[in-house]
């Protein structure tokens, strides 16, 4: 039987490097509290769960690099520099 041409083909390409985000929102909470000259803040994102704000928050400030703390207590969320 003959062979039929390839319905496909491969094409030599190098893979583009992945899109990133610019952190969005707990990203902008880090960066507005690294810039502002406070030493502690309560933070109010109504419409969020504590423990969400806690975690989104903890992983802004390890992708950022920022020496701040991210503290919960009594159900409330604090930024704090280190």
């Amino acid at each position: 039987m003959p062979r039929t041409a390839k319905q496909y083909r491969l094409v030599p390409a190098e893979i583009p490097g992945q899109a990133t985000r610019s952190g969005g929102l707990y990203a902008d909470i880090v960066a507005e509290f690294v810039a502002s000259g406070l030493n502690s803040a309560l933070v109010e994102l109504p419409g969020r769960k504590a423990n969400s704000l806690n975690v989104g928050l903890r992983k802004a400030v390890k992708t950022s690099g920022a020496s701040v703390l991210v503290k919960m207590r009594g159900g409330e969320v604090y930024l704090q520099k280190a």
